[in-house]
């Protein structure tokens, strides 16, 4: 599946709705938030992708396309998303070198670390196709 297609946010919302750990790590969860992957076009990424989704007490309510006010918003290049994705950096580290820019109460996010390194197990765990220069990295998928 294309990173960030419709076909991929349901998926995200189906493997996360149904990991006991991650639900259990994000139960006192209820934010919404914005991904946006900026462009890299001499690396083949020739658009901005945006995506997001609401959670509610640790259950992924909705998924979208499109940008939308949200508690959180986390910008950065796509080389970044994909190698949050691989394994290749911790979300944490990428937002500590200000490798992804964020919207809202960092140490609320912070806060919430925890669930946010199980959530990245189970976007690992989803067969990923990455674009331009990246389909290198494309993660094949697991079982958790």
């Amino acid at each position: 599946m294309k990173l960030c297609s419709a076909e991929y946010l349901e998926e995200v919302k189906r493997r996360s709705n149904a990991d006991a750990e991650y639900r259990r790590l994000a139960k006192s969860d209820t934010e919404s938030y914005t991904m946006v992957l900026l462009p890299e076009p001499e690396k083949g990424v020739k658009e901005k992708i945006v995506a997001g989704y609401s959670l509610v007490n640790g259950e992924i309510t909705e998924t979208w396309l499109e940008e939308r006010k949200t508690t959180f918003a986390l910008v950065g290049p796509y080389g970044v998303w994909v190698d949050v994705l691989r394994g290749a950096i911790s979300p944490e580290k990428a937002l500590a070198m200000r490798k992804l820019k964020v919207t809202g109460n960092l140490l609320k996010l912070l806060k919430g670390a925890d669930s946010t390194m199980r959530w990245v197990e189970v976007l690992r765990s989803i067969p990923t196709e990455f674009v331009g220069n990246y389909s290198r990295y494309n993660l094949p998928g697991k079982s958790l």
